[in-house]
């Protein structure tokens, strides 16, 4: 087991990181080169290679880190990773569960939804200033998942920066990779609100 959370890490922390950063590269190169068609259109078909190695090496992940139950104890784990966040910060934590939520998930993607919660509580803690944040999962008419991660620090302009744009975009693709999307808005008075709305099939 030792041997196989050393290769997940090392994947983790030498491939993954680079493949993500760039992606944000990419992004910035398309950026700057608005209006030239042949040059994003480029770009493009190298950040869909990119993302299907992401999502290829993520598979393997998965398999190494030994994450075969967070499917089945998914509510449970996340509970526990909302305790051990309210440990090491002070930052007082709720998480609310509808009635309707999934009681098992697939595996990939009870990992994806619990990887996007530790990034979202990481950009909480590093940047927000927030004492408290709240934490729900319920399923929307059409039959839609969301997840929100909802605190009350200092807002969005201070969060953003080269760490966290680097998360966001993890989260983003995770997302994606559900079929679903993300967004982060503010709240009134004060606050940010980080939600991802995933099609409550993509889950099971």
């Amino acid at each position: 087991m030792h041997v196989r959370q050393a290769l997940a890490r090392d994947l983790h922390d030498r491939v993954t990181q680079t493949l993500t950063t760039m992606l944000v590269e990419m992004e910035n190169f398309k950026a700057l080169e608005f209006g030239r068609d042949r040059a994003i259109n480029e770009v493009s078909s190298y950040q869909a290679a990119t993302r299907e190695a992401l999502s290829n090496i993520r598979d393997i992940l998965y398999e190494l880190r030994g994450d075969e139950d967070l499917g089945s104890d998914f509510v449970s784990r996340v509970g526990r990773l909302l305790e051990r966040f309210e440990e090491k910060t002070d930052i007082k934590v709720s998480l609310s569960v509808s009635a309707g939520w999934p009681s098992r998930l697939a595996v990939q993607a009870a990992v994806n939804l619990y990887r996007v919660l530790e990034e979202a509580l990481n950009n909480v803690r590093m940047h927000s200033g927030a004492q408290a944040v709240a934490v729900s999962f319920r399923v929307a008419e059409g039959d839609l998942a969301v997840v929100s991660v909802t605190d009350d620090g200092v807002g969005l302009e201070p969060v953003f920066g080269e760490r966290t744009g680097l998360g966001m975009l993890g989260m983003r693709e995770r997302a994606l990779l559900l079929g679903g999307e993300l967004s982060i808005e503010p709240v009134r008075p004060r606050g940010t609100s980080l939600t991802a709305v995933i099609p409550k099939e993509k889950l099971l």
